[in-house]
């Protein structure tokens, strides 16, 4: 077996060595609970403020508007389930078509519950109108929830015209925001969003710690009750990653715009290569507006399952879509809702890493095209 090439960073990230020069202490010497009132645990109290500090500081929060979670699907939950306890009087909801499971299946809840959801869709390049949007909204509209990233296929959506929306007839917008932060720009004051959900595990942080964003004056409705995270979220609070998400978000801050020229240059390095030395290669998303590191790549005649398991043998790691549904077998929602000719062109997803290397590019192509011939002289 060669060694292994990673090439599944929007499923997951390798936890960056520095983060973990900050976790393990946490974990060992300095274990004391935050709530405890001795020298100790107010010491502990004081990192932890540290750490929601810069959380604030990469999105431009205060630091009381931000509510440490578990993942990232756990702050869309509280997000959506807050919106609907603020608003006990509406009933309508505005999402998209290509919005991560946990926000899809809320939907679902939520509709048999009695509430009117729009989906809006997408074109064959995944983009959604703001058109569509507008005209979804009625009186009744409560809440819209948009991602800012999509996790198949990179795109970006029009968030800050969204919020635009969404602050013009006083509706909360939500955006889950996990596969955006490290690679775009996000000001939540610039965005006019009222709540936005991160992931630590996806910016080289460990899995099992999340963030929730929730705009000043906004009323929060805890789903777990106690007196932690401001009385928003009960639980004693899960120190040693909290600390290890602060040092993540605050290396975003000396490495973003390097590791995304990096990024970018070896993906459109790929995809020239595999175009070239491939025929009959589709590119599924918005190719113009989509983040630095994704590509949905399909080759016509072989199924994006089968080349996902050949190029496994070569010890090179991609997927076909999201993680969080890879157990269901059902074509990916992102694609039946861009009207995909799945038949012809199932796509895997390469999405990058800064860890990644151009020797690594050159490995992959090399053993995709090998596939690529051995199947099609079958």
């Amino acid at each position: 077996m060669n060694a292994k090439i990673y090439l599944d960073n929007n499923a997951t990230t390798k936890c960056d060595e520095r983060v973990l020069e900050t976790l393990l202490p946490y974990l060992k010497d300095e274990y004391e609970n935050p709530s405890s009132i001795y020298t100790l645990g107010r010491k502990i109290k004081e990192k932890l403020s540290e750490a929601r500090k810069k959380v604030a500081k990469v999105i431009n929060a205060k630091e009381e508007e931000i509510i440490f979670t578990s993942c990232a699907s756990e702050s869309n939950s509280m997000a959506i389930m807050n919106a609907v306890k603020n608003h006990p009087k509406q009933r309508h909801i505005i999402t998209t078509k290509v919005e991560h499971a946990s926000i899809l299946e809320a939907m679902h809840d939520l509709e048999q519950q009695g509430y009117y959801v729009t989906y809006l869709s997408v074109n064959e390049k995944g983009q959604l109108s703001l058109e569509e949007l507008e005209q979804a909204i009625t009186k009744d509209t409560f809440l819209i929830v948009v991602m800012m990233a999509n996790n198949e296929l990179g795109n970006l959506y029009p968030i800050k015209e969204i919020g635009a929306l969404a602050e013009k007839y006083h509706i909360y917008f939500h955006t889950d925001a996990v596969q955006a932060l490290g690679k775009i720009k996000i000001d939540v004051r610039d965005l006019k969003i009222t709540t936005l959900s991160l992931s630590g595990h996806k910016i080289h942080a460990p899995k099992g710690i999340g963030v929730l964003y929730v705009k000043e004056n906004t009323p929060v409705q805890p789903l777990i009750y106690g007196h932690q995270e401001h009385n928003f979220r009960g639980g004693t609070e899960n120190v040693a990653f909290i600390i290890a998400l602060g040092t993540a978000v605050e290396l975003i801050y000396q490495d973003e715009y390097q590791t995304n020229i990096k990024l970018k240059y070896l993906r459109d390095k790929m995809e020239k290569e595999i175009k070239e030395r491939i025929e009959e290669v589709y590119i599924y998303g918005d190719l113009e507006n989509r983040l630095p590191n994704t590509s949905s790549i399909a080759i016509k005649g072989i199924k994006g399952e089968e080349l996902m398991l050949l190029l496994e043998s070569f010890g090179i790691y991609v997927s076909t879509g999201s993680a969080c549904n890879s157990e269901i077998a059902e074509p990916s929602h992102v694609l039946v809702a861009c009207k995909a000719n799945m038949e012809d062109y199932s796509p895997i997803r390469i999405s990058l890493g800064k860890y990644n290397t151009e020797a690594e590019i050159e490995e992959f192509v090399k053993r995709l095209e090998s596939i690529v011939r051995l199947k099609r002289r079958k």
